[in-house]
C-alpha cells in the first residue's frame, strides 16, 4: 500500500512540473518582443540596417497630410530632420489636431526604391549573353552612376500610434 502511494506521489509530482513548464515557454512565447524606442534622428542614423525591420520611433508631429490624413511627418532634433509615417490600414489615419503633438509609431522602416535601384541590367536581360550597343552602355553606366550617388530615403508604414 505504501509502494502504490508513493507511486501515485511521484507520478502526480512528475505530471505537475510538466505542466508548469509548459505554461512558462507559452507565456514567454506569448509575451511581445520589446521593441527599443528611438528618435527620429536615431533611425535615420541606421536607416540601412534596420530596412525592412519592425522599430518603434518617437517623435513631435510637424505635418499631416490633409485628405484623409494617410501620412504624416515626425520632426527630429530639428526642423531638416523628418521622416515620414504612412498610417496604413491599422492606424487608419492621422488627425490634424496631432500636429505638434508627441507621438511614438510603431511599424516597418522601408526604402523608397528610385529608377535606379528598380534598373538592373543582368536581371532585366537575364543570364544569357548578348550584345549591347555604345548607348545601351552608355545608360547603364550613368545609371549605375545615378545609383552610387543617389540619396536613400526612408519611410515607416505604420503599425500602432500611442499618443504621449
Amino acid at each position: 500500500m505504501k509502494k502504490i502511494a508513493l507511486l501515485s506521489f511521484l507520478m502526480v509530482f512528475l505530471f505537475s512540473c510538466g505542466q508548469q513548464a509548459k505554461k512558462s515557454e507559452t507565456k514567454s512565447e506569448d509575451t511581445p518582443k520589446e521593441v527599443v524606442v528611438m528618435s527620429v534622428d536615431q533611425v535615420l542614423e541606421q536607416a540601412s540596417d534596420l530596412a525592412e525591420k519592425e522599430i518603434a520611433v518617437k517623435g513631435t508631429v510637424m505635418h499631416v497630410c490633409q485628405q484623409g490624413g494617410q501620412r504624416c511627418f515626425l520632426m527630429g532634433s530639428n526642423e531638416d530632420i523628418t521622416i515620414r509615417v504612412e498610417a496604413g490600414e491599422k492606424i487608419g489615419a492621422f488627425s490634424q489636431e496631432q500636429m505638434g503633438s508627441e507621438l511614438e509609431i510603431t511599424g516597418v522602416l522601408k526604402e523608397v526604391l528610385t529608377d535606379a535601384d528598380a534598373h538592373n541590367p543582368g536581371a532585366e536581360h537575364g543570364e544569357a549573353e548578348h550584345e549591347e550597343d555604345a548607348e545601351t552602355q552608355d545608360a547603364h553606366k550613368v545609371l549605375a552612376e545615378n545609383q552610387a550617388a543617389a540619396e536613400r530615403v526612408f519611410f515607416i508604414e505604420g503599425v500602432t500610434v500611442k499618443e504621449l
